[in-house]
């Protein structure tokens, strides 16, 4: 080679033996030519490729036009997925179209090695981290087998026809189906040489047809037949006729009855299988299981629908036992004679002890804490370590060493495209490898990976093995209470009991039952039994307590997006009281505490509603079963939309009362609602959602039956939101602000008044039952003492004569949400025009040049009028950096830039990805912080609360509701929020401080 830079770069490469044997196959190929025309720093890049991976080289042989790719530059930043897919999209489509099948996984293969060879040059050169390697093979085996479905589906319905399988009403429709990920393809987590854990899932059983199903359609298969067809049509494709045509390697001994099972099943029959079969090991399997090719919401309901067997609620801790027990048969069966400690994978202190320890934690705590669900074990050990199941140094201890044994691992793999976990035993080849690892010599190589491993068998002992450390702290309670009520006071007061003497009396109760009841052996010994759990969730005294059931209080969990579920009680004392109140509702306290001790988790839910939301709280004791049939059934693990609750509600169409049957449901949904909320089973604005999609489907369906009572045909008008309904914000307690606009040929508007008056009724009126929300229309043109109904044109009229600022700025928070929703885009384009100052929609009465400075000073005299004297410290809503400095400025910005976002948050984010808004990730971030606070002040008494307690008592529960450890932490950490969105707010309105 005549560059003088590679006699330069090959001496300090980690073999240089090997890179100029390696360079002088390049010579006489037409790679040779970029080879002489590389600097100095792609030199060193190739030839760190050439010393780490002769595969590599190989193909870089073969394909000299990849060379070019390989620069700094180009490996600095990994590709993702979309830029994947956007390349397969330039040449699949064609080859599917014109059925050139075999072509695919020919192109495929050679775009899978390009891509191996790049991601593999930025692993060695370290430009990229152990997490954004194992993503890019991911993505990268992603798409090629999604490609691969698309090749094999057009294939064989183009030979067969179409799967269809009848829905519950007995229509034909398309049967969808889906290929799931598990092991380490599934997390996200793939190796250059690893076998792809592969499920084949399809919706229902039915039959494929050539043309669409009919009177004279005759069936070609059956669903089972085409499906089966088709996962061997793809594993041949995948696997190839010889090693060197293979994508991947395939492994399906993971699928329900492993090799003797069939290869693909429908929803049920994996439902199914679960519920009767499944094992531990099954568990942790699907775990990482993921929907990488096919149908998208298929593979979404898989995982909604084992979900519960996957996170069980509640599962005993002898699961820790069997997995300890698997690592045994693993290092005895599994692993050869001899390579123990030198197989980074399955041998001592190794990957898979790393990966058994997050997904046993997992097991046992992610059915009762969501947050900890999740397929990739480095974000799991950070969830672990923040719900204080690992230490941080635990954690910080387990994350090094997965990533030190996975760079091990990797270099291993890339160096023959072969499947090995096992340091190899030639000290030249180990001492290549070391400095592969970028060590000066393999003394410290080895040292640091005993290191490593040392501490992942010393954390695996502690966790998985028990016995073999010391044992977990325990309740010590009383067996009884006569003689030993000093006993029982301490334990009271110790966990803050404010009223011990009634505390005492309610827990004896509790176990004993009241005087005039008599209460079984039985009975009394299932209370007992449930104390520890009750004890488990009261404030703890102090240094009590294992890790792994205490608790991070140490700071708010808001930053994380909700309070931990494992937070301590507010109020003891309550929560004790309301459980003797549902005891007494639920009537039967044998098969109670039966139900209870059987599920402990539906105790410990109720525990928590009791503490958590005083309104709820009273709803499940006037309905005792609705928690229990809420668990049982799954629903908690639901999210609806408002489509889906319509249909819910239209199936009570055909009832005489229809107030009755509007709150004989909303109350159910409530709680459901509330459940998934305070147990985080939503998302941190899910909530939020889901509560407007409620009030939405409540509008649309008290519409209906209006319509019905008069016999209309169609909505004689469209239900405009504003506020939080039309920003889909609405929170517990919320009124529900809408106008009602009618076409400007409509006539009688007295009478469409008149129907009007009769939904809000629906909704608003006040009966033995309670009411569903409040509506509240004076947000219409003229207020009160306008006409509840005007046509488009009126509206328009009065908003640009007649309106305030103040009611054009409401204009950026419109939403149709039931009745004519065709007229509502009407209305919604004319709010387009009046809310754009940006360009200035003439005549428009209450627009002026200052229009921004005037906003400002409305905020500022809300402040001072709305804010209760003295309280602004409390205000979170209307004092100095509260709710409403944010929500002015996202109603601003839309006014400045002639959006229409009606939602705050996506406003304020809107503005940020614009550049528009200064210090937004500080105002967007305090905001919500602040919001969520204001969710759960209104979760606790489903009225619009915005001002915090004054009372100290009330105050530290809110500060424990919050996450907070005392009301002092809270009151700071609020302090800090609500100036960060007060300077953000000054530096947006261009105002000083």
């Amino acid at each position: 080679m005549k560059n003088p830079v590679w006699s330069k770069v090959i001496p300090a490469c980690p073999d240089p033996a090997r890179a100029r044997q390696m360079l002088e196959l390049f010579e006489g190929t037409p790679g040779v030519e970029v080879l002489e025309a590389a600097d100095e720093d792609q030199a060193g890049l190739l030839a760190l490729l050439f010393c780490g991976s002769r595969i590599s080289t190989s193909l870089l042989i073969a394909h000299p036009e990849w060379l070019g790719a390989l620069t700094r530059d180009a490996l600095r930043h990994p590709r993702r997925k979309s830029g994947l897919k956007q390349e397969l999209a330039s040449w699949l489509p064609g080859l599917l179209e014109a059925g050139d099948y075999s072509a695919v996984p020919r192109r495929l293969r050679e775009f899978q090695q390009r891509e191996l060879v790049r991601i593999a040059l930025r692993d060695l050169s370290h430009a990229a981290e152990v997490p954004e390697i194992i993503l890019e093979i991911s993505d990268l085996a992603d798409v090629c087998l999604d490609a691969i479905w698309q090749n094999c589906w057009r294939q064989l319905t183009r030979r067969y026809g179409t799967p269809y399988h009848r829905d519950p009403q007995g229509k034909w429709r398309p049967t969808a189906a889906c290929v799931l990920g598990l092991g380490k393809l599934g997390g996200q987590e793939l190796n250059y040489s690893s076998d792809v854990d592969l499920m084949f899932v399809y919706d229902d059983e039915g039959e494929v047809f050539a043309q669409r199903p009919g009177k004279t359609a005759r069936p070609v298969l059956s669903n089972h037949q085409f499906f089966t067809r088709l996962a061997e049509a793809f594993i041949a494709q995948v696997s190839g006729a010889r090693q060197e045509e293979a994508l991947y390697r395939i492994d399906l001994r993971l699928r329900p009855e492993g090799n003797g099972g069939p290869l693909a099943r429908s929803l049920a029959s994996y439902e199914n299988y679960y519920a009767q079969w499944g094992q531990t090991w099954e568990r942790m399997m699907l775990i990482k299981g993921r929907g990488v090719a096919g149908d998208v919401a298929l593979a979404s309901e898989f995982l909604e629908m084992i979900q519960p067997f996957r996170f069980p609620r509640s599962i005993n801790e002898g699961v820790l036992r069997e997995v300890a027990a698997m690592k045994d048969r693993i290092e005895q069966e599994v692993v050869k004679s001899g390579e123990l400690e030198r197989n980074v994978k399955l041998g001592r202190g190794g990957i898979r002890e790393v990966e058994f320890i997050v997904q046993s934690l997992q097991v046992l705590h992610a059915g009762k804490q969501p947050f900890l669900q999740g397929g990739q074990t480095l974000p799991g050990l950070a969830k672990l370590a923040q719900y204080e199941l690992l230490t941080p140094a635990e954690a910080d201890a387990l994350a090094a060493a997965y990533c030190f044994l996975r760079k091990v691992e990797h270099r291993l793999q890339m160096e023959e495209n072969r499947q090995t976990h096992t340091l190899p035993d030639e000290r030249a080849s180990l001492e290549r490898l070391a400095r592969l690892m970028r060590f000066p010599n393999l003394r410290l190589f080895e040292q640091e990976r005993r290191r490593h491993t040392d501490n992942v068998r010393r954390i695996f002992e502690r966790l998985l093995r028990p016995e073999h450390g010391p044992e977990a702290q325990r309740f010590a309670f009383p067996r009884q209470f006569d003689g030993a009520e000093a006993e029982w006071t301490r334990l009271l007061t110790e966990h803050r009991f404010r009223d011990v003497p009634k505390a005492l009396r309610v827990l004896r109760e509790f176990v004993e039952g009241p005087g005039y009841v008599h209460v079984s052996s039985r009975t009394r010994e299932l209370a007992l039994g449930l104390l520890p759990r009750f004890f488990a969730l009261c404030p703890a005294p102090a240094g009590s307590g294992p890790p792994s059931r205490r608790p991070n209080r140490s700071s708010s969990n808001l930053d994380g997006g909700r309070p931990s579920v494992e937070a301590p009680l507010s109020d003891p004392d309550r929560v004790l009281t309301r459980l003797d109140s549902f005891i007494a509702a639920y009537g039967a306290r044998a098969t109670l505490f039966e139900l209870w001790h059987s599920n402990p988790a539906i105790f410990e839910l109720l525990v928590l509603l009791f503490d958590r939301s005083e309104f709820l709280a009273e709803l499940a004791i006037r309905s005792p079963d609705l928690v229990d049939e809420l668990v049982t059934s799954g629903r908690l693990r639901q999210r609806k939309t408002a489509a889906e609750t319509l249909k819910d509600l239209r199936y009570g169409a055909d009832d005489k009362d229809q107030h009755l049957w509007l709150r004989r449901y909303h109350p159910a949904e409530l709680m459901r609602i509330g459940l998934r909320d305070i147990l985080g089973l939503a998302d941190f604005e899910q909530y939020l959602t889901e509560l407007s999609a409620l009030a939405d489907a409540c509008l649309q369906y008290a519409l209906e039956v209006v319509m019905r009572r008069h016999q209309l045909r169609r909505p004689p008008f469209v239900i405009v939101g504003l506020g939080k309904l039309g920003g889909a914000e609405i929170d517990y307690g919320s009124d529900l602000d809408i106008i009602f606009v009618a076409d400007d040929r409509t006539k009688g508007l007295d009478r469409l008044g008149r129907l009007a008056l009769e939904v809000m009724d629906l909704l608003s009126a006040r009966t033995p039952q309670g009411m569903l929300f409040k509506t509240d229309a004076r947000l219409r043109p003229d207020g009160e003492k306008g006409q509840l109904v005007n046509s488009l044109r009126a509206h328009e009229e009065y908003y640009r004569h007649r309106a305030g600022l103040w009611e054009i700025q409401s204009l950026t928070r419109t939403r149709p949400v039931a009745g004519d929703l065709k007229l509502g885009e009407r209305f919604q384009q004319m709010v387009a025009r009046l809310t754009n100052f940006q360009h200035p929609s003439a005549p428009l009465a209450a627009y002026s040049p200052d229009w921004k400075l005037k906003i400002h000073q409305m905020r500022l005299r809300i402040e001072k009028e709305r804010t209760p004297r003295g309280k602004d410290e409390l205000a979170i809503k209307t004092g100095a950096g509260g709710l409403m400095d944010a929500e002015f400025v996202a109603q601003a910005l839309c006014l400045e830039n002639g959006w229409q976002e009606a939602n705050t948050l996506r406003a304020l984010e809107r503005g940020r990805a614009a550049g528009l808004l200064p210090d937004a990730d500080q105002l967007i971030e305090n905001y919500r912080r602040i919001r969520r606070i204001e969710g759960i002040l209104r979760r606790w008494s489903y009225e619009g609360e915005s001002v915090l307690p004054d009372d100290p008592a009330p105050y530290y529960r809110v500060s424990v509701r919050c996450g907070f450890p005392t009301p002092e932490a809270f009151r700071q950490a609020l302090a800090e929020y609500r100036a960060a969105i007060r300077n953000a707010y000054h530096r947006f309105f261009g105002v000083k401080s």
